[in-house]
């Protein structure tokens, strides 16, 4: 337990020193995963999928804030679906600038999630932003979960219909496959399983319990799974099984290390608490025994000080 403790305070240490350049680190990586997997699923300009282009937008993500992040993979997402379909861009233009608009009203902080689950989801992966927005966010983030998730299912429907949106004098438009995502049932239970997991992990993380994000995690993998594989199961909508047990799988894993090493209520924080009889309520501050213990450090003299050794020689001439 101590050598738990020990470690997560070294990580802790570790990351307030280095805070600034660890967000810049991770703000370029994001930025270049981010596009790189839309220009490999969306890459419709050869111009915006060059690797100088790439290159250029992560040298600018290591310098922005995450929301400069978010802005420009909206921003490049949005150029490369236009060279595909001026129609369908200018959909996906208005909802951004549409979901933007309804997540600042409610005050929504993650506005990273409204592309990033698009990546997310082109990697199979969509399950984990619920995940991080539960445990890390509070209620007003279920406008960035809704915004996000369909967003990605609108373009999961886009990169579905490229064949038909290729061909010569096709018709279809963006309103076409915005009609045709609204009229699919998959899309409901994929909305339904992002929002239900995080509504669950959100709601149980703020249990005053020693467990509670383990137990979030867990709960909110199962709620999602089981949303997911009905939809699979009674009207075939879904990822299928091994890309859904991937997904679950590594959801799991990384809500399992964020509880691990950023857990808020653990056994080593002060608690306080209340109980009552039938005559009193009682108020308790509880303060755990169980503590890193710091180095014992013991401090040598080689020479004495200038005081003590005038001290002394006043002693000898009074002698």
């Amino acid at each position: 337990m101590r050598i738990d403790l020990a470690t997560r305070s070294r990580i802790s240490n570790f990351i307030s020193t280095h805070e600034n350049a660890l967000r810049r680190i991770v703000g370029g990586v994001w930025t270049f995963i981010g596009v790189t997997v839309v220009s490999d699923s969306f890459g419709f300009s050869s111009l915006l999928s060059s690797l100088v282009i790439k290159l250029i937008l992560t040298a600018a993500g290591i310098f922005v804030p995450a929301s400069g992040i978010a802005l420009m993979l909206a921003i490049y997402t949005v150029l490369q679906v236009l060279n595909l379909s001026q129609s369908v861009g200018v959909v996906m233009f208005l909802m951004y600038l549409f979901f933007y608009g309804f997540c600042y009203a409610y005050k929504a902080k993650h506005m990273n999630l409204l592309p990033g689950i698009t990546v997310l989801y082109r990697l199979s992966v969509p399950y984990a932003a619920p995940m991080m927005a539960g445990l890390f966010g509070d209620y007003h983030e279920v406008t960035t979960v809704i915004s996000g998730s369909a967003i990605a299912y609108y373009m999961k429907s886009v990169h579905d219909a490229v064949p038909t949106l290729s061909e010569t004098g096709n018709s279809t438009g963006g309103l076409d496959i915005l009609s045709s995502m609204v009229g699919n049932s998959g899309f409901y239970f994929f909305m339904a399983a992002m929002v239900t997991m995080f509504l669950v992990v959100t709601t149980v993380r703020n249990i005053r319990s020693s467990h509670s994000w383990i137990l979030a995690v867990m709960l909110g993998v199962l709620s999602e799974a089981l949303i997911m594989s009905g939809g699979e199961i009674f009207f075939g909508q879904g990822p299928g099984a091994a890309t859904l047990f991937f997904g679950n799988v590594f959801t799991a894993v990384v809500g399992f290390l964020a509880a691990l090493f950023f857990q808020n209520l653990d056994y080593t924080r002060v608690e306080r608490v209340q109980f009552e009889d039938d005559d009193y309520y009682y108020y308790v501050t509880a303060v755990p025994k169980v503590h890193i213990s710091e180095e014992d450090k013991e401090i040598k003299r080689i020479t004495p000080d200038a005081a003590d050794s005038e001290n002394a020689d006043e002693k000898e001439v009074k002698a």
